[in-house]
């Protein structure tokens, strides 16, 4: 874990979703070193790479350098925080299709950073997107970021937004299961009423 975090003192060219950094490095004794050690430099260039990795839209390598973020004192967590809102504004206003959306949504660092981020303008950023691209469309795509979406520092308007669409789609879900109920029962009576009307017509011949 050391040598990981020892990333820090380098330019994070080495620095991929591979070896991104877990929750519990905030815990870790080597932490409190390396934060106590870092520059206004290794700040410089942790910003960079966030701005490269945004640039060339790898949102995984964005996820990963994100988690560095622990490792700066408090006062440039703040700064490196606003830096990556700002990129990330970016980011979402250059999304381009519905396909592009989707892979932003289902991205596993998608989550995290927009938690961690906790930034009012990216969270109501993409949630316009979600609503514009999900809300009447009741998919499975849908739902899975919907569920994502619950999980995110939203206003309570979106909330009950995603509430009522999982809950739309659970009903609409629900009436199928019963419309196909209903359609086996329709055929079994069916078959009864052959098959007695086939019996009946057997003893009649007889």
């Amino acid at each position: 874990m050391l040598d990981r975090m020892e990333l820090v003192k380098t330019d994070f060219s080495g620095v991929t979703m591979s070896i991104s950094l877990d929750g519990n490095i905030r815990n870790l004794p080597e932490t409190d070193e390396i934060r106590s050690s870092v520059t206004s430099e290794n700040t410089k260039q942790l910003l960079a790479a966030l701005n490269d990795a945004f640039l060339k839209q790898d949102l995984a390598r964005v996820s990963a350098l994100y988690s560095y973020v622990v490792l700066f004192p408090e006062k440039d967590q703040v700064e490196i925080r606003q830096a990556i809102s700002r990129d990330f504004l970016v980011y979402i206003k250059g999304l381009k299709n519905d396909t592009e959306v989707n892979a932003l949504f289902l991205h596993p660092g998608f989550s995290n950073l927009v938690t961690g981020l906790n930034d009012k303008e990216v969270t109501d950023l993409q949630f316009k997107l979600f609503s514009r691209y999900h809300l009447d469309d009741k998919t499975t795509v849908g739902k899975r970021i919907a569920a994502i979406q619950k999980n995110l520092p939203l206003s309570d308007d979106q909330k009950k937004e995603v509430t009522d669409y999982l809950n739309e789609i659970k009903a609409e879900k629900e009436k199928i299961e019963q419309k196909k109920d209903y359609t086996k029962t329709i055929i079994v009576i069916v078959l009864m009423v052959v098959l007695l009307i086939i019996r009946l017509v057997l003893r009649a011949n007889r």
